[in-house]
């Protein structure tokens, strides 16, 4: 039997989309393309536990990065995110392909602002504001 991909990013993401207003889609990827955007990176957070029974238990981490004209709108989105993911139930977040079993997730690092940033050199156009939050889901890997 083949090793099935992790889909809990997609997952993460769909609840997210479902759960909280956001004002653009939320892309994978740490990129800043011009205008108002929201984008998500993930990646392990220390090596999984394997219990006797063979289940693995393993965390990752959520960096979820705000660009948006309006400070508050990047704050309140960011906010909004976080609780919405610490109340998140293990029947909230479902794997599409049965690689993972969501089990909780928390907030590690309150949103704040990283940056500020303009889409071109202009002196003139327009100023963003860049903030991040960190949230850690704890998953029983399939």
């Amino acid at each position: 039997m083949g090793q099935v991909n992790l889909d809990l990013d997609q997952a993460v993401n769909k609840y997210i989309s479902a759960n909280v207003e956001l004002f653009t889609k939320m892309e994978l990827g740490n990129s800043y393309p011009p205008g108002n955007t929201l984008s998500y990176e993930v990646q392990p957070t220390g090596p999984a536990v394997r219990y006797y029974n063979g289940i693995r238990k393993r965390a990752f981490s959520f960096a979820i990065t705000s660009k948006h004209t309006k400070s508050i709108v990047s704050l309140n989105t960011l906010n909004a995110i976080m609780d919405a993911m610490e109340d998140a139930t293990h029947v909230s977040i479902k794997s599409g392909n049965g690689s993972f079993k969501f089990i909780n997730a928390k907030t590690t690092e309150s949103a704040h602002i990283i940056a500020t940033a303009q889409d071109d050199a202009n002196k003139d156009s327009q100023q963003y504001f860049v903030y991040q939050g960190v949230f850690q889901v704890t998953v029983i890997l399939n």
